[in-house]
This record gives structure tokens, C-alpha cells and sequence, in this order.
């Protein structure tokens, strides 16, 4: 009984180690599968080494998200900034305990005031033989990785923008240029840089003004006069600056004429005589408001405009207290901003919403400098405003339309797959991009058979909950990162398949229907099956010059049509129908 007792421990002791081969061998996943699988995902991915701290791959999301390049062909942070913060965070962190819903404050590495706030969670991996950390930022708001300044040729964004004589200039929070408008890229053409008034390391709260001068294309000189707006998302994070700059040259030289003018009258009561002719002649041909008044607010001159800006009820001001013309609270307002011009000499710049006499309400531009009279050594306040009405409707206009873009998402809410207007974009790049290469291009359009009496007698929760799995479906089957997976409608989905022959789509209809049956999704409404099926149309074109891309489409839609029409959970072609039944 002994002699066999040595050979039977040597059996068993190779098989444990065999056994233990094979189940570390089951734990461990190839690199390039985990590059496959997080290079599909929209959020911000990445597979850091949990030995050395090393990128081992990271997906579009994150290098988007954070300044990291390649070097020597190893991914490597760009600002130390970044590369410190998640050194520390993992530092701590014992593999292979999974963590959640940290939330870490990263900061642009040529920006340190601007912060990018995520929930930074991990999860530990084997990869290749190595252990590993499955990094995943999931942002507190959208703002933290989309990109509102994007071309995306949006007609409302390019239609106001390009419309406007001003130039208008959008930087992200790291000063770095982002959008512009055709006006902008004339005047600033070969030298934007000098079009930057500000940059990402200057602090301010919401809006401030610059003028400078410069020179036009022609090489004149010409006055800027350059407005900043910060743009703040929902949690009221900076994310970005508007600029918008417009020529005030000649209104400028309309000031310094109008300064003269009272600096003579100071020297010698007759010259200020004769120059009031002169400045009469400016005060009514001007279309902006111009006044004067003095310490004790009674008008020293003033042209209609500004006597209808003032309030006042007639034109003729001169002589006139403002106290019998003016509404109360409006005197006590200019009263208020006229300390400093008075008591300091200071000049003040304001806007101002008036109510016109007509009950209208017009924005004005308003620049208040301290004169003295030199009859009587009395201290007044000469008044220049502007009409910037359309300026600030212009500026509304953006902001609304800004907000429109931020609004508009490219996923889909429920299925978290592309929505219908990113499929419409994806579709016109690759139509153009395959004209170009003459590369065949497909599409599979994907409806659920009978889901109205899915949702009817399941309920709309267990059928959004069916259309997530059939989403998720999808994207189990499609692997390849040009291809694009759609909700192309409530239960029809596109898939975009790129350098595709007709057979090769096929293929991929019937590796999509075969996945969907291993998922045995109960459907005990449908005529067709016990279990959730597909309709599938299936459409192949090599795309010339000329072409609609809505022929693929149209195309795809009768091959659907043709599945549905021979009984459903079928695949349709342009030369086959196959039966899955």
C-alpha cells in the first residue's frame, strides 16, 4: 500500500500547480484586449501600472482631458502637475481593494487656478501578467471634458458669430484659442497672438475692458476697445473667456477733440467763446448722447440725444436743473456715480438701460470725466454715451447660443450610444473621407421586432431597460474603433461600418442577431420568437463625387423594410434575405 503513496503525492502536487497555472492564465487579460475595450468607451479611461505608476494606454476621453503625449512610444503626463496628483492618489491605494467616488481637484498643467474636478475611481486588473489599476474619471458636470468651443459647424454658433463687424475671439481656461469668427481672422491674419489681450494667468470675476492701440491690415492705426466675458458651466467653474473687440478710433478722437476743447476754455474765456460754436456743431450732429452739467446739476449744454437719455422730457437743456427734467431715483443714480468724478477727478465708465421717452429701452455706453469752469472755478461732469444696444443684444444672442451648444449632447441619454445628430455628423465624415479613398462604406439599420407590445405589456421601464441591453449588445459585437453603434430612433439603431464590403456587413448582421439571442431577452408578445429579435437592412455603397449620402441611408431603410416585409428577425441586403428564424 506504501508503494503507491509517494506517486500519488507527486500526482496531486503537480496537478495543483497545474491547476493554479490555469487559473492564473483565466485572471490575466491580453493589453491589447483592455486597449480594445476602453478605447470604445466615451468617458475618460486609462490602464496605469500599479508597480511603477506607468500609462499603459489611455483612451481619446482622457488624453483629451489631460496633457499627455507620447515619448519614445510610452504615454507619458506632460505636466508634472497631472503626474503628482496621480501619484498621490494611487499612492495609497492597496491592490487589488477596488475604490470609488474620490473626488480629486486636477489642475491644467499651464494653468494651475484652472481645476478639473472628477470622481476618480479605480479598479484593480491583471494586464499581460502585471497588476494594474483600470483608472475612471466620471465628471461632476459635462464642462469637465467636453469641448463647447468645438467647429461643429453648428448654424446658429457660425451664423451669429460670422454676422458680426466685431471681432470675436473664444479661449478655453488655458488662454489657448478655441473659436473665432471670419471678422477676427481678417483684422488678426498672421499674427493672432496679438489679438489676445488677456491670458490664463489673470484673475477676474466675470467681465472687464481694455483699449489698445494697433494696427489694421492696411497698416493704419486704429483703437481697440476689447471686452471679456467669463464663461462659467452650471457648477459656476470657469471654463473659458469670450472676447469681442470693435474699432472705437474715431469715437476715441471724438473724445480727445471734445477734452481739448475744455481744456482750452480753462486757459481763456474767449477762446472757449469762439470754440462753442464748434462745439455746438459736434453736439447736434452727434447721434451719441453729449452733455454737460455742473457740480449743482444744472445743464451747461447737451444735444437732444443726450437729453433723451438724461430723461428729460424736452431737448433745450441748457439752464435747466435736472432736478425739475429728471425722475428722482435716476438723478439720485447719476448722483451717486458722480462722487468720484467729482470729488477725484476720476474718469468712470458705466452701461445703463434708459427708458426713451417713447417707452423703449435702449443700453448705452456711458464715460463721465470731470471739467472745471474756468468763470467760475466750478466743477462739472462732461457726459459722452454710446447706443450699444445691439452690442449687448449681439452678446445675448452668443450667450444663448452657447448655451444651445452646451445643451446638445452627442450621446444618448438612455442607451449611452451615440445619438441621432452624432450619427448625422459621422455619416458626412465618412462619406467624404471614403469619396477620397474609394473605400466601400455600409450600414446596418436595426429595428426591434414588436416593441410596441413589449412596452405595452412589460411597462416603459423594463423596455428602457430592454433597449440598454440591446445597446450594450451592439457594442459587445462591435469592436473596431471607426465604428460607429447609433440610437438612430426610439427602437431603431444604425451602425456605421467604415471600409466594409456588402458581405462583411452581412456578417457582422448575423454576428449582432446571434448575440442578441445569447442574451435571451424574454418577449412572449412577439409573433416571431419568445425572445427579443431584430429586423436588420443591411446597405453598401462606394461613394462618388456628387453623391448623396442619403443614399446609403435610403438604401438601408428598404433593405430594413424588405426584412420586416418577409416576416422580421430577418437580415435584408441589396441580393439576399436571411432567414434567422
Amino acid at each position: 500500500m506504501t508503494d503507491w503513496m509517494p506517486m500519488a503525492a507527486v500526482t496531486l502536487f503537480v496537478g495543483f500547480l497545474l491547476g493554479t497555472f490555469w487559473a492564473s492564465r483565466r485572471r490575466v487579460v491580453s493589453k491589447k484586449t483592455w486597449q480594445a475595450y476602453l478605447s470604445n468607451l466615451y468617458s475618460p479611461k486609462a490602464m496605469i501600472g500599479m508597480e511603477d505608476g506607468r500609462i499603459l494606454f489611455a483612451n481619446r476621453g482622457f488624453v483629451r482631458l489631460f496633457n499627455v503625449e507620447t515619448v519614445n512610444g510610452q504615454l507619458e503626463f506632460k505636466g508634472t502637475k497631472d503626474k503628482s496628483t496621480f501619484d498621490t492618489l494611487l499612492r495609497y491605494r492597496r491592490w487589488p481593494l477596488p475604490f470609488i467616488d474620490v473626488t480629486a481637484d486636477f489642475r491644467a498643467a499651464s494653468n494651475r487656478n484652472a481645476p478639473r474636478y472628477a470622481r476618480f475611481s479605480g479598479l484593480p486588473v491583471w494586464c499581460s501578467g502585471q497588476r494594474a489599476w483600470i483608472i475612471s474619471l466620471e465628471p461632476e458636470s459635462e464642462s469637465v471634458y467636453s469641448e463647447p468651443f468645438a467647429n461643429n459647424d453648428n448654424h446658429i454658433f457660425r451664423s451669429v458669430i460670422n454676422s458680426l463687424a466685431e471681432l470675436v475671439c473664444f479661449q478655453d481656461r488655458d488662454g489657448r484659442i478655441v473659436g473665432t469668427n471670419n471678422a477676427f481672422d481678417r483684422f488678426w491674419k498672421g499674427r493672432e497672438e496679438e489679438g489676445l489681450f488677456f491670458n490664463a494667468q489673470d484673475n477676474f470675476d466675470s467681465r472687464r475692458t481694455q483699449q489698445s492701440w494697433t494696427t489694421t491690415p492696411a497698416g493704419d492705426s486704429c483703437l481697440l476697445e476689447t471686452s471679456q466675458t467669463v464663461l462659467r458651466d452650471n457648477d459656476n467653474r470657469i471654463y473659458g473667456t469670450l472676447s469681442i473687440s470693435h474699432d472705437v478710433t474715431n469715437w476715441h478722437m471724438m473724445q480727445e477733440v471734445l477734452e481739448q476743447e475744455i481744456e482750452a476754455r480753462q486757459e481763456v474765456e474767449q477762446r472757449l467763446k469762439q470754440h462753442s460754436n464748434v462745439l455746438t456743431s459736434i453736439f447736434e450732429a452727434s447721434v451719441d448722447p453729449i452733455g454737460i452739467y455742473n457740480s449743482s446739476y444744472v445743464f451747461l449744454g447737451g444735444n437732444a440725444a443726450f437729453a433723451e437719455a438724461m430723461g428729460a422730457p424736452h431737448d433745450n437743456l441748457e439752464g435747466q436743473q435736472a432736478a425739475d427734467l429728471m425722475d428722482p431715483d435716476v438723478l439720485a443714480d447719476h448722483q451717486r456715480v458722480d462722487i468720484p468724478v467729482l470729488k477725484d477727478g476720476k474718469t468712470i465708465k458705466y452701461e445703463d438701460l434708459v427708458m426713451k421717452r417713447d417707452g423703449s429701452q435702449v443700453w448705452y455706453e456711458l464715460t463721465k470725466t470731470q471739467f472745471r469752469d474756468p468763470t467760475d472755478d466750478t466743477l462739472g461732469v462732461l457726459v459722452i454715451a454710446r447706443d450699444v444696444t445691439a452690442r449687448k443684444a449681439t452678446q445675448q444672442e452668443l450667450a444663448d447660443a452657447i448655451m444651445e451648444l452646451e445643451e446638445l449632447s452627442f450621446v444618448d441619454g438612455l442607451t449611452k450610444v451615440a445619438n441621432r445628430r452624432s450619427f448625422d455628423e459621422q455619416l458626412v465624415k465618412m462619406w467624404h473621407s471614403h469619396i477620397r479613398e474609394q473605400e466601400p462604406l455600409s450600414l446596418i439599420l436595426c429595428d426591434i421586432d414588436f416593441f410596441k407590445p413589449y412596452n405595452d405589456n412589460y411597462g416603459h421601464q423594463q423596455g428602457d431597460k430592454a433597449l440598454r441591453m440591446v445597446a450594450e449588445v451592439f457594442l459587445d459585437v462591435i469592436r473596431r474603433p471607426l465604428d460607429a453603434v447609433a440610437r438612430y430612433g426610439g427602437e431603431e439603431f444604425a451602425i456605421l461600418l467604415p471600409n466594409t464590403s456588402e458581405e462583411g456587413a452581412v456578417y457582422v448582421a448575423e454576428k449582432i442577431s446571434e448575440a442578441l439571442a445569447r442574451a435571451n431577452i424574454e418577449h412572449e408578445f412577439s409573433s416571431v420568437s419568445t425572445r427579443l429579435s431584430l429586423s436588420q437592412g443591411v446597405a453598401t455603397i462606394l461613394p462618388v463625387q456628387g453623391q448623396d449620402y442619403g443614399d446609403l441611408v435610403l438604401a438601408a431603410d428598404k433593405a430594413l423594410y424588405r426584412a420586416k416585409r418577409a416576416g422580421r428577425n430577418r437580415i435584408a441586403s441589396t441580393n439576399l434575405v436571411v432567414d434567422l428564424v
